[in-house]
């Protein structure tokens, strides 16, 4: 049985709630209505959104190009032996010293090309298809970054010499996969993926989480216990049924069998320190080295348990297979994960994420009435425990699949709905600004710069699209007088001039993403040629995937029609 859970919203609680929704659209009707009577402020503050997101858009190409870089680099690493080097600092060291000497005296050798570089720690792709002078430099180049590498590895190993850190042996990984009818060929792919893990898998316990509502939920987490508990240490089923004050999502179906692995974790006598536990959901595919770089990022902090770590969430692991509108919007989406990781200061957790059980307990697990339980999650900590809490960016990808349907339309659908969901997380907006102003001298300033990142973002969102289409161009068309003007001749012009810089920012992105992007196999050369023009709609997609569901969430909130959640439909 769920454990019963009491929230009731005082009247504080339902005006913070709308505080968000009231800005969006206090920033609309000022554009609409100030065009008739303030054109010349509402203009101004056009120019001054326009600048404002030009700014945001080439800070967001250049966060994206170091990510790529630091992502391509990360996957390099064998990650397991760098965390088993960890056991015998000293020999490591020795061992790597050896390593350097041998790597600079290593020469180029056309038949073997960069595989002479490759070892324990880094591996390398071949080169053998460019020209010899090619392979010459780029052997050059690789083989002054291994050597640069192996002598960072020496130096932070010697740092970490000084740190009492535990044995990779004594943790203990706890993945809850919560589900709700998504089908079980979609759940046994992500169990597929967990038993190819280079971490010993013994040493990794998971927890089907099904849905009382779902009539082939226990029956679907049994099948999989049967087939795939002897690849783990523990495989267990929780089963959520809705409670009073509960309601349906993932945040409930978390909080039921985050309890159910606290009382299987309690009976092993297990440190909770020394246990992660995964938020996993039921499509996500966990690349096979994430447990030990999780292992690896857990061991080397002295405040590991205080963190949260995730990797990069990418929608591409059916990109090929939905059309080009949904292609378009789950790219841009996956893009903006992949620039936030070079930012720790204000990144926070989406979807996948890992964190310490011990963490997850002081907070009282999962809050059951909420959708958004990943950030939620992540200001309760931060609530609770200041600036000692964070999110650790684990440099690898997670490939998710984007909403998809039956049809085209069925899909643009799921898109809609996906997207309205998330942006639902407003609904949690208000608590959080709550908090931070009750925590004023409690709190530390990075919660409020956190806090107040998530505040703006969920505002821009529904509004940006609006205001980049329409802004510039309703202070004249709505006021003859102003438009007769020269700054509301011009106004049209400087921010199409503006807007044009930003997309240079985007065109820059869409190359490099090409770098990280599943390939495609069996296209021709012109087919390849056209998918770059789908990028033309994006302003089109901005709106309909993303501005209107946006609007749609903001205004149900300040009415008090709240969302249902909505699960997102996945083919197996």
């Amino acid at each position: 049985m769920p454990a019963e859970v009491t929230f009731k919203k005082t009247l504080l609680d339902k005006f913070f709630e709308k505080v968000p929704a009231l800005v969006t659209w206090g920033v609309i009707f000022f554009v609409l209505i100030g065009s008739f009577f303030i054109p010349v402020a509402v203009a101004v503050f056009v120019i001054l959104f326009n600048i404002f997101f030009l700014y945001r858009s080439v800070s967001w190409a250049v966060q994206y190009i170091l990510s790529v870089f630091k992502l391509r680099s990360s996957e390099q690493i064998n990650w397991q032996a760098r965390l088993e080097g960890l056991e015998d600092i000293d020999k490591t060291i020795r061992g790597l010293e050896k390593i350097y000497e041998t790597i600079k005296k290593v020469k180029f050798d056309e038949t073997k090309n960069l595989q002479v570089l490759s070892g324990k720690y880094r591996s390398y792709g071949s080169i053998s298809k460019f020209p010899a002078f090619v392979q010459k430099i780029v052997f050059s180049l690789e083989k002054g970054k291994t050597k640069r590498f192996i002598r960072g590895e020496i130096e932070r190993l010697k740092e970490l010499r000084s740190l009492e850190m535990p044995s990779y042996k004594d943790l203990n990984h706890v993945i809850m996969i919560p589900h709700a009818k998504e089908p079980i060929g979609v759940l046994e792919e992500t169990l597929r993926r967990l038993k190819k893990q280079d971490f010993p898998t013994r040493q990794i316990s998971i927890v089907l989480g099904a849905e009382e509502r779902d009539p082939e939920g226990y029956t679907k987490s049994k099948i999989l216990k049967d087939k795939y508990e002897k690849y783990f240490g523990n495989v267990w089923i929780s089963v959520h049924k809705l409670g009073k004050n509960e309601i349906i999502g993932k945040s409930s179906n978390m909080a039921a069998a985050g309890r159910v692995a606290k009382a299987e974790i309690d009976k092993l006598g297990w440190d909770k320190k020394l246990t992660t536990v995964t938020s996993c959901d039921a499509d996500s595919k966990l690349p096979a080295n994430y447990f030990s770089i999780l292992s690896y990022q857990y061991l080397t902090r002295p405040d590991r348990h205080f963190k949260f770590y995730t990797g990069v969430i990418l929608f591409y692991a059916n990109i090929w297979r939905i059309d080009f509108v949904a292609r378009v919007r789950n790219s841009l989406a996956s893009m903006y994960n992949v620039a936030k990781m070079v930012r720790p200061d204000k990144f926070i957790p989406f979807s996948t994420y890992s964190t310490s059980f011990w963490l997850v307990e002081q907070v009282g697990f999962w809050t059951p009435w909420i959708t958004p339980e990943d950030f939620h999650l992540f200001f309760k900590a931060s609530f609770k425990f200041s600036s000692k809490v964070s999110a650790i960016p684990l440099l690898t990808r997670i490939l998710v699949d984007a909403a998809e349907g039956d049809n085209p339309w069925d899909t643009f659908k799921n898109n809609y709905y996906q997207s309205r969901r998330w942006q639902w997380g407003v609904s949690d907006d208000g608590w959080v600004l709550k908090n931070m102003i009750f925590g004023v001298g409690k709190l530390n300033w990075v919660v409020y710069y956190r806090g107040i990142h998530v505040l703006v973002d969920h505002v821009m969102a529904p509004t940006s699209s609006f205001l980049l289409l329409l802004g510039a161009n309703l202070p004249p068309a709505l006021n003859p007088r102003f438009a007769n003007t020269v700054f509301g001749a011009r106004l049209s012009n400087v921010s199409s001039t503006i807007l044009q810089f930003t997309l240079a920012a985007l065109i820059i992105v869409i190359i490099f993403d090409s770098l990280i992007r599943p390939k495609r196999d069996g296209v021709s050369l012109l087919r390849r040629l056209t998918i770059p023009f789908e990028w033309f709609i994006n302003p089109v997609v901005g709106l309909l995937l993303t501005s209107v569901p946006g609007l749609e969430a903001h205004t149900r909130l300040l009415f008090g029609r709240h969302l249902e959640y909505y699960l997102t439909k996945k083919k197996a």
